[in-house]
């Protein structure tokens, strides 16, 4: 599942399906999440600036 999200230089469209971990950033409303890629294995991190409860009812939606 794709869920527009935004990062400071505006909208990102990230794969839910991919994302092995989510958290809120402390003391912050964004959200750090950490995300697998299935050919290499590598992970990369994103910092969103939804956080993570707005993340969860987007999920929730679809």
């Amino acid at each position: 599942m794709w869920l527009e999200l935004h990062d400071n230089n505006g909208p990102i469209f990230v794969n839910m399906d991919t994302v092995m971990h989510f958290q809120r950033v402390e003391g912050q409303r964004s959200t750090t999440l950490v995300t697998c890629s299935i050919k290499n294995g590598a992970s990369v991190t994103l910092q969103v600036k939804e956080p993570p409860e707005e993340i969860m009812e987007m999920l929730w939606e679809e």
